[in-house]
């Protein structure tokens, strides 16, 4: 890959112990060491391993990495802006790593700092120095990245499961016994206690708090936050639980490792009762800032799902699935007819939660718009809808009326 790589100008730190560089194309970032500092946790071949050890775990948080390998002086002799330095190093060969290059493009909260903290601490992984040189706020995504882990150790499974409260108090011993001073915050001086309880509920974060879930736009309700999560590590005060759904659920049969689409899967409710039932599942979303923060949210549960970012009116085609699931989300799409095709040839089974009078909208250019309405008078009308529309697909299964009146529907090829 660095062979495939442009790099204008490298420079070293501080210390004048590592250089480091962007690509011209403003996507990969080279970090290479000439000499190791003793003072570092890691070596570079160390830090690689970690930040894959992130990327194989499936983190948002933290910069993908691509390449380590070792370099010649000559290499890069030409690039280097204090060319003297390298010389009188004396070293020939280097290692170094590639990964993505996060540009900081916004303003993070102390919320953001500690979403990250708490994903990656999940995940088995302390940054070990959090500041704001090793913070990069990607406002695109509203996701705060850590971009530095020549100081960060592998935790072991009981301070992975620490409660929020318990870990901030290990982060600041492990300072105090590596630094001196025993404050992990000592670097934001924008921020103090004060600031940091409010963030929490008890001792679970509040992820309306963060940047990404205040910048998400999933749903036209009061707070703009559609779903409710109540766990030890975190929570969030939305407009519906899982509850009802999972009561009527229950009843249905999955297969161990049935492959099951949840679309409009929001912050993951319903993909996380799936993936507790043994299902393989995959969760998409039309909201690229939910699917981000569904992942984290799975990170930090535990839950292995795949999530991605996809828009059903604009897809020309889905994956193959065994079922797909279509809860409070089809009147929201602006073409059901072309979406039910997609539909028809990716699965053998679907369920459809809805009411009989349904007014969908969509978030359009900032506005929430019409998409698709319907009014039946029974049930009856609305099942012929869907037969009519599904083409080859009929009625199994009434589950019966969860929340908010809608009825969840089985049908099978």
């Amino acid at each position: 890959m660095l062979e495939e790589l442009k790099f204008d100008l490298l420079k070293f730190n501080d210390r004048k112990q590592v250089i480091t560089g962007i690509d011209t194309t403003k996507k990969f970032f080279i970090k290479i060491e000439v000499i190791h500092n003793p003072n570092k946790t890691n070596n570079i071949e160390e830090e690689y391993k970690i930040l894959k050890f992130l990327n194989d775990k499936g983190s948002k948080t933290c910069p993908a990495v691509y390449e380590f390998g070792t370099v010649e002086m000559d290499k890069i002799y030409p690039m280097v802006v204090e060319k003297d330095i390298l010389v009188e190093s004396g070293v020939s060969t280097m290692k170094y790593i590639i990964q993505q290059y996060i540009p900081d493009t916004g303003s993070y909260k102390l919320a953001d700092i500690m979403l990250t903290l708490l994903e990656q601490r999940k995940l088995g992984v302390y940054q070990g120095d959090i500041k704001p040189d090793n913070l990069r706020f990607d406002s695109e995504n509203s996701v705060c990245y850590f971009i530095d882990y020549d100081q960060s150790i592998y935790l072991s499974e009981d301070k992975s499961l620490m409660d929020n409260f318990e870990f901030l108090k290990f982060c600041s011993t492990y300072d105090k016994e590596k630094y001196g001073i025993g404050n992990w915050m000592r670097h934001f001086p924008q921020f103090t206690k004060n600031d940091l309880v409010p963030l929490f509920r008890g001792r679970a974060l509040d992820l309306e708090s963060t940047t990404i879930f205040s910048t998400q736009n999933t749903t036209n309700t009061i707070n703009g936050i559609y779903h409710s999560i109540d766990e030890k590590d975190i929570f969030i005060n939305g407009s519906r639980t899982i509850s009802h759904r999972a009561n009527l659920l229950d009843q249905v049969e999955f297969s161990s490792n049935e492959r099951v689409l949840d679309i409009g899967c929001n912050s993951g409710l319903l993909s996380m009762y799936l993936h507790d039932r043994g299902c393989n599942t995959t969760g998409v979303d039309n909201d690229p800032h939910i699917v981000i923060a569904s992942k984290i949210i799975s990170n930090i549960l535990n839950k292995d799902i795949n999530y991605f970012h996809l828009d059903l009116d604009d897809a020309e085609i889905l994956d193959e699935y065994d079922t797909i699931m279509l809860f409070s989300v089809f009147h929201h799409t602006k073409n059901p007819p072309k979406n039910a095709k997609k539909i028809i040839d990716s699965c053998s089974r679907f369920f459809l939660e809805t009411r009989l009078i349904e007014r969908g909208k969509q978030p359009i250019e900032g506005k929430w718009t019409g998409t698709t309405s319907w009014n039946f008078d029974n049930l009856d009308q609305l099942v012929d809808y869907c037969e009519n529309m599904f083409q080859g697909f009929k009625l199994k299964n009434n589950l019966g009326k969860a929340d908010k009146n809608r009825f969840i529907l089985e049908f099978t090829k």
